[in-house]
């Protein structure tokens, strides 16, 4: 139990590093609704910066970070331990050898790759040149984020979370300071967003060099392709990046619709999802980037019980940040993306049509969340295969779900389509895992989320009178929006803490504990 608690402190420590940079990520989006709205630009930008983006997430962060966390945790035993930053030098430069191959390669091939990804643009020739003129700037991204997820890995296997957590930051603010530097002096604002991607990329790995140097890091040039352990990590990949790209191949689905529908549905997408993932990353993800190496000492130590404890807490923990999450985004939409970017070019009518989708990302917010604390569960085994047959079988049902709900609802049909695949995916993983290893899920999750699903629903319901009640009666005054929401949002959350406490909720105690007053009061008791 300490154990996990501890988990939940690192991902306290961690939340509060990426809260930072969603605040800042809010400010980059912004400024980007601002200077180019839900528009033909906006539209090409977001294209451009996807591809390398859903690379990064295959071959950075996605299959590799599975792969090379659970066995480099096997070099930290003391009879390999000599053997550590031999290693870890030689998986960089073998790492930094594929990801330059892959950005020639996207840089070379990339109209055929923006046809792919958004097959509505190639006939709209403007809009297609920009796409992939954006594109082949921003490619070479790919190779310093690809190298910086390396070495978050290994900050993370030696407990090390604030620092990697923190990176994101310095992305946020490359992209606004560019933006608002080189912005006036370009034709195309939307150059200016792409220099700052570039900048971003560079500065999240050099900055993270120094700490894994201190650690005792060094970085040799040497490549190892016949390398055992770079080997095992290859062997380790080649499921895992079957099931990572079809988890990216629903993303590619999504843009191939949303760029059929009407001007500005690829936008609108865009930044519901971003209100989505910040809900969802706040803490559910960083409980999943803590849990791995935690779960892959555990898989090595033959401990399963305690593999099963550790996945049912980090569930929960999951539950209680998301389900309120959830319901708050369903009842309070409309005011949220109007008050985070109905200004400069981003429309009321562009509010509603973000609003539509993310009232539908928000019914997957728990799916989303859990299959990124479920998926570490196999990947500490050293099993990837189990996580790419479920995605599998789950891009089959979102191949279904998105055809059929985007021709019915548009981007809101895209948006269940997503989080109703997720679910499917959860249900998967879930089943599998429980069968081999017996999961008392009924006892040990559905119980307590289902207690923090009324609370929530009663949260939403106040909620959402408090802001009918507030904004009734600022009228047209001054920050009346913002006023109307914050007050709502303090109201339900402070109901929803209320009941927790009332129920004498674990997780809240331990939720609690990990932010930055609990940290306090524990070190001077």
């Amino acid at each position: 139990m300490e154990e996990t608690r501890r988990l939940v402190r690192s991902a306290g420590v961690m939340s509060l590093m990426t809260l930072l940079s969603r605040v800042l990520g809010y400010v980059r989006d912004n400024l980007q609704a601002q200077m180019l709205g839900a528009s033909r630009t906006a539209d090409a930008f977001i294209i451009a910066f996807r591809i390398p983006n859903l690379l990064r997430r295959l071959v950075g962060e996605g299959a590799f970070t599975a792969a090379f966390v659970p066995t480099l945790s096997d070099y930290t035993r003391p009879e390999r331990r000599a053997e550590l930053w031999r290693f870890a030098a030689v998986t960089f430069w073998t790492m930094a050898c594929v990801l330059m191959v892959l950005s020639a390669l996207g840089v070379i091939f990339s109209p055929w790759l923006v046809r792919l990804l958004a097959y509505g643009f190639a006939g709209i020739e403007e809009k297609f040149q920009l796409t992939v003129s954006l594109n082949r700037l921003m490619f070479p991204y790919l190779l310093f984020i690809g190298l910086a997820a390396l070495v978050q890995g290994v900050l993370n296997v030696h407990g090390r979370f604030a620092v990697p957590a923190f990176t994101p930051v310095l992305l946020n603010l490359s992209i606004i300071g560019s933006a608002l530097l080189l912005a006036p002096l370009t034709r195309e604002p939307a150059y200016a967003f792409a220099w700052g991607v570039l900048l971003g990329g560079a500065l999240q790995l050099g900055f993270q060099v120094p700490f894994v140097a201190r650690l005792g890091m060094r970085f040799p040039l040497s490549t190892g392709f016949r390398d055992p352990g770079v080997r095992q990590i290859g062997r380790l990949m080649v499921p895992g990046l079957f099931g990572m790209g079809i988890t990216q191949i629903t993303m590619l689905l999504d843009s191939f619709f949303a760029s059929l529908l009407r001007e500005g549905s690829v936008s609108a997408l865009y930044y519901s999802g971003r209100i989505n993932e910040l809900a969802l990353g706040s803490f559910a993800i960083s409980v999943s980037t803590v849990i791995l190496p935690a779960l892959s000492r555990q898989a090595a130590e033959g401990n399963i019980e305690a593999m099963r404890g550790t996945l049912l807490y980090g569930l929960r923990v999951v539950a209680f940040i998301t389900l309120p999450a959830s319901v708050g985004l369903m009842v309070l939409r409309e005011p949220i993306v109007s008050v985070l970017f109905e200004r400069g070019r981003f429309s009321a009518q562009d509010t509603a049509y973000a609003a539509h989708a993310l009232l539908f990302y928000a019914v997957g917010l728990f799916p989303f969340g859990a299959v990124k604390i479920l998926a570490p569960a196999f990947y500490s085994q050293k099993d990837t295969g189990t996580p790419m047959r479920a995605a599998g079988i789950t891009l089959g049902a979102h191949v279904v779900l998105v055809t059929v709900l985007s021709f019915l609802m548009e981007t809101g049909g895209i948006a269940l389509a997503d989080s109703l695949s997720a679910s499917v995916n959860m249900a998967l993983l879930m089943g599998i895992f429980a069968r081999r290893h017996g999961l008392p899920w009924v006892r040990g999750l559905a119980g307590p989320a289902v207690r923090y699903l009324a609370a929530a629903a009663l949260m939403g319901l106040a909620a959402k009178g408090a802001h009918a009640g507030l904004a009734a009666g600022l009228g047209s005054a001054p920050l009346a929006g913002p006023l109307s929401l914050i007050g709502a949002l303090a109201t339900g959350a402070g109901l929803y803490v209320l009941i927790c406490w009332t129920m004498g909720s674990a997780e809240l105690r331990d939720v609690a504990a990990a932010l930055p007053l609990g940290g306090i009061r524990r070190r001077r008791r």
